[in-house]
């Protein structure tokens, strides 16, 4: 695995990992918390499959670094993503992964630049629905929350046993566990080790769930779009998932010969809002035969 470094324009260290398959790319992107190493146990797969899975650290997670101004908005996500796939140069359609936040993300860049992206697969992308005001409810919950979240452990082994089973890590494999602590903690200045996405960068993340125009772009989305969601998720529920697909699938526009890109909503029994890394196997497969 190869670590690729990006300048966004505000200035901030963007890390890109590489995990050296070979052929067509796949640029993923982790959700809120996360990193892109924790896409490890979906993207050993992909590599064998013939796949070059990369996976970016979101300014703020990861070996990435932290925003310089604070501004963890929603929209400058996309502008990273746009950064990085210049300069990887990877910025002529390239297909897209995401989960979460990092769905949403995707989403935003290509209604900055409609053409980015030849294809998008996104596991419960992070989008408020007009006339609801669940999503800012439930981003200030996850912001309090995160504020709360014990942030410092003297060892990876002490940071294994606090996190297993518990939250949001009781849907993770255990290979996705341990793809989490490896790119998810950093050695502390006064010794042990601490979460690389500080909890008050976090916190500001959810809080800026609601405030991102992605609902309003989705008639610029003209590639082939692939929603999924768990059956078990209070993250995205079901219903909330059909109905910006359904949003998005009415405002595109006829291309030629009168076809439209398909936008697809498909709900996963028994999995939740963290389905990828509780069954990344399973995960792999999809993604590989929708990209192929």
């Amino acid at each position: 695995m190869e670590q690729l470094l990006v300048t966004a324009r505000d200035g901030a260290r963007l890390v890109c990992w590489d995990f050296a398959g070979q052929g067509k790319p796949l640029f993923m992107v982790h959700g809120t918390g996360l990193h892109g190493r924790c896409w490890g146990p979906v993207a050993a797969p992909l590599s064998a499959a013939g796949f070059r899975p990369l996976a970016l650290d979101m300014r703020g997670h990861g070996s990435s670094s932290r925003s310089p101004d604070g501004d963890y908005s929603w929209d400058l996500f996309a502008l990273d993503v746009l950064d990085t796939l210049a300069q990887l140069g990877l910025s002529n359609g390239v297909a897209a992964v995401g989960h979460s936040a990092g769905g949403a993300a995707l989403l935003l860049a290509e209604e900055s630049r409609p053409g980015t992206f030849s294809r998008i697969w996104a596991w419960e992308p992070i989008i408020g629905i007009p006339g609801s005001d669940e999503r800012a409810r439930r981003g200030a919950g996850l912001a309090r929350r995160a504020r709360q979240r014990r942030a410092h452990f003297a060892s990876v082994d002490e940071a294994r046993a606090h996190f297993q089973g518990r939250h949001m890590f009781a849907e993770f494999s255990p290979e996705a566990l341990e793809a989490f602590l490896d790119g998810g903690l950093v050695p502390d200045d006064g010794g042990g080790y601490r979460l690389a996405c500080d909890p008050e960068d976090e916190a500001r993340i959810y809080e800026g769930a609601a405030a991102h125009s992605a609902w309003d772009g989705l008639g610029r989305i003209q590639c082939p779009t692939r929603l999924l969601g768990g059956e078990l998720s209070p993250a995205v529920p079901p219903d909330e998932l059909a109905t910006i697909v359904a949003e998005l699938g009415a405002q595109r526009p006829e291309g030629p010969g009168g076809a439209t890109a398909t936008a697809t909503a498909t709900i996963v029994p028994m999995l939740g809002h963290f389905g990828p890394f509780q069954r990344p196997a399973d995960i792999a497969d999809d993604i590989a035969n929708w990209a192929k």
